[in-house]
């Protein structure tokens, strides 16, 4: 997965504050870049479809995480 620890982590802070609040532009535009670095086919699609695309994608390094973990 392309996504460093930090960029991961950022990835997640952008998508709890859109859960609260707006995103600035510049905090929209980080979001897609994280979620085309790992989906290109996300490039055009709608910011909503960002936010869920994201969220799949933080819940599946959660997953992976946790059994690279335990194994």
């Amino acid at each position: 997965m392309p996504l460093s620890p930090e960029q991961l982590e950022r990835m997640q802070y952008l998508l709890g504050k859109s859960q609260h609040t707006s995103l600035t532009p510049t905090e929209q535009n980080e979001l897609r870049r994280y979620v085309v670095a790992e989906k290109p086919e996300a490039k055009d699609v709608t910011f909503e479809t960002v936010v869920t695309l994201g969220l799949i994608i933080v819940g599946a390094y959660l997953v992976y995480k946790f059994i690279e973990s335990t194994a």
